[in-house]
């Protein structure tokens, strides 16, 4: 199974709008699904996506990162400016090429 946690405006896709809420949702984990995939399945635009966390780590090519069973991933939108989160979040390795 995979979390799936958004915020901000991205949280309508799962109609779950109230801010005192945690807006999840949890998808069966398939060989290959990436990030992006996830997304689609739930109604979310990849486009409307910006800033990508895997188990508690930033990851900058997070729309694209395969995911496994058991992830918890964290995705913010486009709108939501968080410089800081680029320059001190700790970051996922990145995959082998």
């Amino acid at each position: 199974m995979i979390e799936i946690h958004l915020y901000g405006e991205l949280r309508r896709y799962i109609g779950q709008e109230d801010p005192s809420q945690d807006a999840v949702a949890f998808l069966n984990a398939r060989p290959e699904l990436t990030v992006a995939e996830a997304l689609q399945v739930l109604g979310v635009p990849p486009d409307e996506a910006r800033h990508v966390f895997i188990n508690g780590l930033y990851d900058p090519e997070g729309l694209s990162r395969k995911l496994s069973d058991g992830d918890r991933v964290g995705v913010f939108p486009r709108t939501m400016t968080m410089p800081h989160i680029r320059l001190f979040a700790p970051r996922a390795p990145r995959e082998p090429a």
